[in-house]
């Protein structure tokens, strides 16, 4: 099992979609993917203080307005498996 930690193991780039946003991302083999994202229009999160988290592994929806502090509990609770 790999903890990640947030935003150290993931991939930032500028959003593809919306302007002003940035995207982390981890995508896994078994195309699972954990996406968070912040800072522009209709995202739920500033990109800095707060942030749109999905895992894909264990979220139906984008859990919003996430602290970094949350989103590392989250990816402690939850390891990607090796």
């Amino acid at each position: 099992m790999k903890v990640l930690k947030f935003p150290e193991d993931f991939t930032g780039k500028s959003h593809q979609i919306i302007p002003g946003a940035k995207q982390w991302l981890i995508e896994t083999p078994d195309e699972t993917f954990i996406s968070i994202v912040g800072g522009g229009f209709g995202l739920h999160g500033d990109g800095v203080r707060t942030f749109e988290m999905w895992d894909t592994r264990n979220m139906y929806d984008p859990q919003g307005y996430m602290t970094t502090e949350e989103i590392n509990e989250h990816l402690q609770q939850y390891p990607l498996e090796n």
